[in-house]
């Protein structure tokens, strides 16, 4: 079923955007342009490091749409970021009609004046948003997906805008902006005006499951449990995930925790007792390398040389940690056999990001 677009006039509101929260001087910068871009049907790109508050930033340009009474769709490749992104944007515009669309979704699609939703439900959808803003656009499985990226352009109205945000933004963007295709606003600044935490890097000279589990990081787990550390644990695939979690449970028994991948169907339910502090660790494969956000955590990345994690990967996860203003030094780990180049590059950049601030 295509869903072609409606010229139905949304019901006008005395007031719309209901935040009391402040933007700091950079956000600011960034609403401007973005607004000016609204203004002249302007495609834009938004390159933030992870935590320099990209969702605020576009409640001003989601306000000015309401206004003039259009249809709006936020979307990702991703449906764990798009179920923490629908209660936040209730909250902001809590008289507005909004709905979540996605695959594991039991509500079926209806009509509503913002609709936050999965890139892929797009498919159904011809010239049908006058704004349409997409979050994660370097993220698997949008990048490099064409059907996907065709589904982008076919749904948006003729007179409509793109709103990409990216951390780490895919080279054909950044060559439409070069080429002045697109406008952009770049944030290398945290909204809270800390740096990034630049990882630790930790040299393995054995496997991780050595003597059972390597002893470096049994030290490390002897420290989180010592200190009560709230912990994210990345792996490159499943079954080494897997094979951790049974070491944990035999050793460190005292250490609650759970364990999702994109396989795991009580994956969200999994990550709300985590951000509801009822486990003390998650682990997990790239599934939530970004889009989530949780308070005063340390970040472990268990070979980190893996093929799994590129460079961006690598700096979307290490964006996991600082996210709070009162936990911006959480501690990230690298832990690794060889020090490769995915590496290298993903300690370089967040440094030279940390450069750029000062």
């Amino acid at each position: 079923m295509v869903i072609t677009g409606t010229d139905i006039l949304f019901p006008q509101q005395g007031q719309y955007l209901q935040w009391d929260g402040e933007l700091t001087a950079n956000q600011k910068k960034g609403v401007t342009e973005l607004l000016n871009a609204f203004k002249h049907h302007q495609d834009h790109l938004v390159w933030a490091v992870t935590g320099a508050g990209k969702t605020e930033m576009i409640f001003p340009l989601i306000e000015q749409a309401l206004k003039q009474r259009q249809r709006i769709a936020i979307c990702s490749p991703r449906v764990d970021v798009c179920v923490e992104l629908f209660p936040r944007i209730q909250k902001v515009f809590p008289t507005t009609s909004i709905g979540l669309f996605h695959g594991k979704s039991l509500e079926k699609y209806h009509l509503t004046q913002i609709a936050v939703m999965t890139v892929h439900q797009l498919i159904r959808f011809e010239r049908a948003f006058d704004l349409l803003i997409i979050d994660e656009v370097d993220s698997y499985p949008l990048a490099g997906n064409l059907m996907l990226h065709k589904a982008i352009k076919k749904s948006r109205k003729k007179t409509g805008m793109t709103v990409f945000l990216s951390a780490t933004p895919p080279k054909q963007l950044l060559k439409k902006v070069k080429s002045k295709q697109i406008t952009l606003s770049q944030l290398y600044q945290r909204f809270h005006g800390h740096p990034l935490p630049e990882p630790h890097c930790h040299l393995l000279f054995k496997k991780i499951d050595f003597l059972n589990l390597n002893p470096r990081i049994r030290l490390k787990l002897e420290q989180i449990l010592k200190n009560n550390v709230r912990v994210m644990i990345f792996f490159p695939s499943i079954p080494v995930m897997r094979s951790f979690a049974k070491k944990l449970e035999k050793f460190y028994p005292q250490l609650s925790f759970v364990s999702v991948s994109s396989q795991d169907k009580q994956r969200l339910e999994k990550v709300q007792l985590f951000r509801e502090r009822k486990v003390q660790a998650i682990l997990t494969t790239t599934i939530l390398e970004r889009g989530v956000t949780f308070k005063k955590i340390m970040v472990i990345v268990l070979n980190a040389d893996a093929k799994e994690f590129s460079k961006t990967s690598l700096i979307q996860i290490a964006g996991r940690a600082g996210r709070a203003k009162d936990s911006f030094d959480d501690e990230v780990h690298f832990y690794y056999q060889y020090y490769n180049q995915q590496i290298r590059l993903a300690c370089a950049e967040i440094s030279y990001l940390n450069r750029q601030v000062k």
